[in-house]
C-alpha cells in the first residue's frame, strides 16, 4: 500500500456522504511501533457554529467547549465517561466512530444490543449535545449506566464558584467569574466583569450527583422495555452568557435535541451534496474543507464581531481574525455564503487606518477600553503588516466579482467609505517606496504572514500581493467610472511586474527568490512556496510560471526530495530552510516547523490551484497529499500546518479546523471546474481532470449555479435547466447585477 493509502491499514474509511469512519476491527499491525507512536490513538474531532466551538473525543468525551467571545467554559480534556452496559463495563474506545460536518458518532455492539453515542451541535445556538441512544436487538429489556465527570475551567483568569445542582432543571449550575479585560484588547489592568453561568443537564433525571469545585459528577441510568426498539435521552451544555439565558437554552435543548441533532445531520448532507464524484478521497477533502470554511464564520453576542477566525481551535485570543487567513478562506466561502464575506470585509475595514495600514491581526474590542501604543490603533494586532492591505483590496474586490454588490464600495465605516479604504490600503504600500523603483521596502520586524520570520526589503510574496491589489483596485476604479485613478493604478501595476521580474526572478535557476537585502547585497534563493502568488495572480509570464512551478515541485514536494529526512508527507513550504539563523523566532527557529518547512494545507491548496490552472505536473499530490497524511493521524479537520520529525503535539500539529486550509476546495472550485468570476461576471469553465463529477448549489450574483462535467463536455446548468455547454471549456457572461431588494 503506498503512503497515500497508508490511513486505510489504520482502519479510517471514506464513506460516500462524506463520513470518514474509523473501525477499529480493521486495524492492521503496524511495522514500525516508534512510527505509530508518534500518531493519535483516538479521534479528537473539532467543531464550530457562529457561538461556539468545541472538541468531543474518543471516548463520549467533551473534550472542549468554549462560547465565542466570552471563553472556554471546559477544562480542556478533563471529561470523563464510564458506561456499563447490562451490568457490564465497556472498557477502551468505541470499536465504531464517524465523524461528518458537527457530529462525532461512535458505536457499541453487547449482546442483543447497540449503543449509540452522537456528540453533535447545530448550526446556530450556543449548546452542545450528546446523545445516547439504545437499541434493541433481540426484544430482551436492555439497561444502561452512565457516569460522567466534568471539570469547569479554574484558572489565574477564571475562577469557577456556587457550583450547585438545580433540581428545577436537573442541572448542574456553575457561576463562572473572572477577572478580565476586554475580548482582544492588550494587556491592561484586570477589571471585574459580570458573572458568567454555565448549565450541564438532560432530559432525563440524574439517579445521582455531586460536586466538588471545579468537578461536578452525574449518573444517569436508561431502561429500554422488552419489546421496544429504542431508548434515549440526551445531555446539553451550555455557558459563557447570563444564567437566564442558559435556562432557556437548557429547557429548549433538552426539549428539542432530536430537531437540533435533524439540523446537524442536514448540514452534513449539505457538505457532502456540494460535489458528486465517485472519487471518495477528492470527495472527504472538499467536505472537510468547506466545513472549516463555514465554521470560520462567528458572531459575538454582545455585536463587537461578526466575521472570519482563524480556527476554533486557537481559542479567542487577542487577534480575532487575520486579513491573510480571512482571504484565502474567503475563496471558499464566496461560492456559497458571500454573506459572511461581506460581514468579514465589514470587520477588517474598520481597522484600516486613514493611512491605508492594516495590521496583522484585528481584534473585536471597543476602542474606549483598548490600551493603546501611539503607532497603534484601537483594532491592532501587530501593527502595520505588509500584506493585509493588499489582501483588503483583494478581498473587496473578490465580494464584487461573485456578487455585483456595487453599493458596498460606498458604504461608510468610519470616517471612509469601504472604497475609500481599499484605495488607502494600495497607496499605503504605494507610499512605502522610498526609491520610486516600484519595490516597495519591507521594514526589518515589519509582520507579514510569515510573521516569525524577520524577511525585509524586497519580498517576493508581498510585492506579488501588491500587484495583484493594485490590479484589484484598478479595475474597480474602472467599474466605478473613475478612469484616471484606473490608469494610474494599472501603471504603477505594469512597473512593479517588470521591476519584480527584473530583481526577483533568477533566469538562471527557473524561478523567484524568497527575497532580497539590497542594502546587504544578501539573497534568500530557497525555494518558498509564498512566491506561488506571483505565478496565480499573473505577475510571472507563462514560461517563468512553468519554470518556477517545475521548481517547486522538485524541491518542495517531499517525494521528489531526498535531500529531507521523513520520506513522503506532503509538500514543505520552503527548503533549504533559512540561511540566517538569527532572523527566526517562536517555533520557525526550528527546522521543519511553523514557517521554517512545515507542511501547511492552504499553501498545499493554493499550489494545486496554480497547477491546476497552468495545467503543469502533477496536481493530485499537492492537493491530496496533506489530507492523507492527516487521515492516517487521524487528523479529521483541516490543520494549520504539520512537522513530522516532533512528537510533541503543539509542535507536531498546530491548530486544527483551520480557516484557511479551506483553499483545496477553492482550488477545486476555480481551478478545477473553472468557476473564477471576474468583475464583469465572466468564466471560463473547464471539465475538470479528476473526471466526471458536478458541483452543486454556487450563488452568483442573486442566482444558484450547478457545473456539471461528463466525459469531455462540461455544462452549466440553472434551475435544473442546462443553459450552457460545451467540449473542453466553456466562456460564459454571467454578469448580470442582482436588482436591490
Amino acid at each position: 500500500m503506498d503512503a497515500g493509502n497508508a490511513y486505510q491499514r489504520r482502519g479510517v474509511r471514506l464513506e460516500s456522504d462524506g463520513s470518514i469512519v474509523l473501525d477499529r476491527r480493521q486495524i492492521e499491525p503496524q511495522a514500525s511501533a516508534h512510527e505509530e507512536a508518534q500518531k493519535l490513538d483516538h479521534i479528537v474531532y473539532h467543531v464550530a457554529n457562529p457561538n461556539l466551538t468545541a472538541a468531543f473525543a474518543n471516548p463520549g468525551q467533551v473534550h472542549a467547549y468554549e462560547a465565542f467571545g466570552s471563553g472556554p467554559i471546559l477544562e480542556p480534556g478533563a471529561w470523563r465517561l464510564a458506561l456499563t452496559l447490562d451490568g457490564r463495563p465497556l472498557q477502551g474506545y468505541p470499536p465504531h466512530s464517524r465523524v461528518r460536518g458537527r457530529l462525532l458518532e461512535e458505536t457499541w455492539e453487547a449482546e442483543g444490543c447497540r449503543l449509540a453515542i452522537t456528540s453533535f451541535c447545530d448550526g446556530e445556538h450556543n449548546v452542545v449535545h450528546q446523545a445516547f441512544q439504545l437499541y434493541g436487538l433481540d426484544g430482551r429489556p436492555h439497561g444502561l449506566e452512565v457516569a460522567i465527570r466534568m471539570a469547569f475551567l479554574a484558572n489565574e483568569e477564571q475562577t469557577t464558584y456556587a457550583l450547585h445542582y438545580d433540581e428545577r432543571y436537573g442541572a448542574i449550575v456553575a457561576i463562572l467569574g473572572r477577572a478580565s479585560v476586554e475580548m482582544g484588547a492588550p494587556q491592561a489592568e484586570p477589571r471585574a466583569i459580570a458573572p458568567r453561568a454555565a448549565l450541564v443537564g438532560a432530559d432525563l433525571k440524574p439517579s445521582e450527583w455531586r460536586v466538588s469545585d471545579p468537578h461536578a459528577y452525574l449518573t444517569y441510568r436508561l431502561d429500554l422495555p422488552p419489546g421496544q426498539e429504542e431508548a434515549a435521552f440526551c445531555l446539553a451544555i451550555t455557558g459563557g452568557w447570563q444564567r437566564a439565558e442558559h435556562e432557556a437554552l437548557l429547557q429548549e435543548a433538552t426539549r428539542r435535541w432530536r430537531q437540533a441533532l435533524a439540523d446537524a445531520h442536514r448540514y452534513a448532507d449539505w457538505l457532502a451534496e456540494r460535489l458528486e464524484t465517485g472519487d471518495r478521497s477528492l470527495h472527504s477533502l472538499f467536505v472537510a474543507c468547506l466545513n472549516a470554511a463555514v465554521s470560520a464564520y462567528h458572531e459575538d453576542l454582545e455585536g463587537r464581531f461578526r466575521g472570519l477566525v482563524p480556527s476554533p481551535d486557537r481559542g479567542f485570543k487577542r487577534a480575532i481574525t487575520l486579513p491573510a487567513d480571512s482571504y484565502w478562506c474567503a475563496q471558499a466561502l464566496l461560492p456559497f455564503h458571500p454573506e459572511m464575506v461581506r460581514s468579514e470585509i465589514v470587520a477588517l475595514a474598520r481597522a484600516v487606518h486613514d493611512d491605508g495600514s492594516l495590521a496583522l491581526g484585528v481584534t473585536a474590542v471597543d476602542p474606549a477600553d483598548a490600551q493603546l501604543s501611539p503607532e497603534s490603533g484601537p483594532y491592532d494586532w501587530w501593527p502595520a503588516a505588509c500584506d493585509s492591505p493588499s489582501y483588503f483590496a483583494m478581498l473587496v474586490h473578490d465580494y464584487l466579482a461573485w456578487t455585483g454588490e456595487r453599493t458596498l464600495l460606498d458604504e461608510q465605516v468610519g470616517s471612509q467609505t469601504i472604497w475609500q479604504k481599499a484605495l488607502a490600503c494600495v497607496n499605503y504600500l504605494r507610499a512605502r517606496d522610498t526609491n520610486h523603483d516600484y519595490l516597495f521596502e519591507k521594514r526589518p520586524n515589519q509582520p507579514d504572514w510569515a510573521y516569525d520570520v524577520q524577511r525585509d526589503d524586497w519580498v517576493t510574496y508581498d510585492l506579488a500581493l501588491h500587484y495583484q491589489a493594485l490590479k484589484c483596485a484598478a479595475e474597480m476604479a474602472l467599474w466605478r467610472g473613475e478612469e484616471e485613478t484606473a490608469r494610474d493604478l494599472a501603471q504603477w501595476a505594469l512597473g512593479a511586474q517588470q521591476a519584480v521580474n527584473a530583481h526577483l526572478w533568477s533566469q538562471a535557476a527557473g524561478y523567484y527568490v524568497d527575497y532580497i537585502r539590497s542594502y546587504q547585497g544578501f539573497v534568500e534563493d530557497h525555494a518558498s512556496i509564498d512566491t506561488l502568488v506571483a505565478v496565480l495572480f499573473g505577475l510571472a509570464t507563462e514560461g517563468q510560471s512553468h519554470r518556477h512551478l517545475e521548481h517547486l515541485e522538485r524541491t518542495l514536494e517531499t517525494r521528489n526530495n531526498d535531500q529531507q529526512y521523513y520520506g513522503d508527507w506532503g509538500v514543505m513550504n520552503c527548503f533549504p530552510f533559512y540561511k540566517q539563523r538569527a532572523d527566526l523566532a517562536g517555533p520557525s527557529a526550528w527546522a521543519y516547523s511553523a514557517h521554517n518547512g512545515a507542511a501547511w494545507p492552504g499553501w498545499a491548496g493554493i499550489y494545486a490551484l496554480a497547477k491546476l490552472l497552468h495545467r503543469v505536473g502533477d496536481w493530485r499530490y499537492p492537493l491530496e497529499r496533506w489530507w492523507s497524511y492527516s487521515l492516517d493521524q487521524y487528523w479529521f479537520t483541516p490543520t494549520e500546518y504539520y512537522s513530522p520529525p516532533y512528537d510533541a503535539p503543539g509542535v507536531r500539529q498546530s491548530a486544527s479546523l483551520y480557516s484557511w486550509s479551506a483553499m483545496p476546495a477553492a482550488a477545486m472550485i476555480l481551478g478545477g471546474f473553472g468557476f473564477w468570476p471576474n468583475l464583469a461576471g465572466d468564466v471560463v469553465l473547464r471539465v475538470p481532470p479528476w473526471g466526471d463529477s458536478r458541483l452543486n448549489g454556487i450563488r452568483f450574483r442573486g442566482r444558484v449555479y450547478d457545473v456539471e462535467a461528463r466525459g469531455n463536455v462540461v455544462s452549466l446548468w440553472l434551475e435544473g435547466e442546462r443553459i450552457a455547454s460545451d467540449e473542453h471549456g466553456l466562456r460564459v457572461h454571467l454578469g448580470r447585477v442582482p436588482a436591490p431588494t
